[in-house]
């Protein structure tokens, strides 16, 4: 049976969840939320099976990259590109699946707010999908149904993670030609129950439930804006905007701290990758591809096998399309390149939390990072017009 001795050999996928027919197995938090399979002895019957799924544990090095070529992207749909985190390619794409009477699986937001994956099948839940997370989302039972799904003929564009849609291909076991897998440009996750905490906090601040939650919101640009949207006891909706440096979860977040373990071993953080497309912000773009127009978001488009190139030649309708190159990715694109460092305070802020909760790493944040949080703020008050001057001045 899968016993994980060494977490930073376990990324979470819970490909062996799924794999396993007896239900022996279930997804289990450790003392920082994040989640490792736990076997029930009595259901097991030594089939080992999740093993033969466990790929990110496994000393193989993973990989589906058949040919590849880089292109900067940004979506025709305005409405999809101001929801989405960059320039809007996995909207596109998932937008092409539907249209073809195909289903889409990604992260949403529960009622509760934490991530999971779910399964849409029409374009009015697509929104459910946009933005960025920024946390560990929950498959669940997921795979089963992308494989009923393929089963059935469908036309399956699963999103995720590179270790998620690694973890997916392991399940299947064999190549559809009707799946199409899109992987994020992945910095590294934090527990879900370390975002509640500080969602916690936050509701406690604002007096009031938070609803809705988007880390890069474009009220302002694109950039790095959080957006909260919460309801007060009377039923009134109101919204905070935080930048990086005025939330600990955000800043301790781009600094690479507190995320899964497996992340810092990280074998997907090259440019040798596990799905059909790889996406991400396009970080330099306007270095890179002078012309291009970056105020609402660019996204770097990674195509890793014929499939992908073939319908690369099918999206002009929802995409604009630039070819770029590896090189000019991997500039701002650290993941491209190896994993997120493992930060050296990261055992005292663990500690801090772990002893103190969210209301102890904060107090830590506020007092330790002053400067910081005065800049952000008023960073955050310089109107988006006067930004674009200053910018176009330097």
């Amino acid at each position: 049976m899968i016993q994980i001795q060494d977490k930073t050999k376990c990324c979470g996928c819970e490909a062996c969840v799924n794999v396993c027919a007896h239900k022996a197995i279930t997804m289990q938090e450790d003392e920082r939320g994040f989640l490792y399979p736990s076997v029930d002895e009595s259901l097991c019957t030594n089939c080992r099976l999740c093993n033969s799924v466990c790929v990110f544990g496994s000393d193989k090095p993973v990989t589906n990259t058949e040919r590849q070529d880089v292109y900067a992207v940004k979506n025709k749909n305005i409405i999809q590109l101001k929801e989405s985190t960059s320039g809007g390619a996995f909207s596109a794409l998932a937008q092409w699946i539907l249209d073809k009477g195909g289903t889409v699986y990604g992260s949403a937001w529960n009622e509760n707010m934490m991530p999971i994956h779910i399964r849409i099948q029409k374009a009015d839940d697509l929104p459910k999908l946009q933005g960025s997370k920024y946390v560990q989302s929950q498959i669940g039972g997921c795979l089963s149904l992308v494989k009923a799904d393929l089963r059935e003929g469908k036309k399956v564009l699963f999103s995720g993670t590179p270790c998620q849609c690694a973890g997916l291909r392991a399940y299947l076991k064999q190549d559809y030609e009707n799946l199409v897998c899109v992987e994020l440009i992945c910095h590294g996750v934090p527990s879900a129950r370390f975002l509640r905490s500080y969602l916690d906090l936050l509701e406690s601040k604002v007096r009031g439930n938070i609803i809705d939650l988007k880390f890069r919101d474009k009220k302002r640009g694109w950039g790095a804006l959080l957006h909260a949207t919460y309801k007060k006891t009377s039923g009134t909706k109101k919204h905070i905007y935080l930048s990086t440096g005025e939330s600990y979860y955000y800043y301790y977040y781009w600094g690479g701290n507190l995320y899964r373990p497996s992340c810092y071993n990280c074998k997907y953080a090259t440019t040798q990758r596990a799905s059909d497309f790889t996406i991400g912000d396009y970080w330099g773009v306007k270095n890179a591809h002078p012309d291009f127009d970056t105020k609402l978001g660019v996204s770097v488009l990674l195509a890793n096998t014929i499939k992908a190139h073939d319908i690369i030649k099918q999206l002009s309708n929802y995409l604009y399309i630039i070819p770029s190159s590896i090189e000019l990715a991997q500039r701002e694109n650290g993941q491209l390149v190896s994993a997120t460092h493992h930060n050296r305070g990261l055992d005292k802020l663990w500690n801090i939390y772990e002893k103190e909760g969210a209301k102890g790493l904060d107090k830590y944040y506020s007092r330790t990072h002053r400067k910081t949080i005065f800049k952000s703020k008023l960073k955050r008050k310089i109107p988006l017009w006067l930004k674009l001057i200053i910018k176009h001045i330097r």
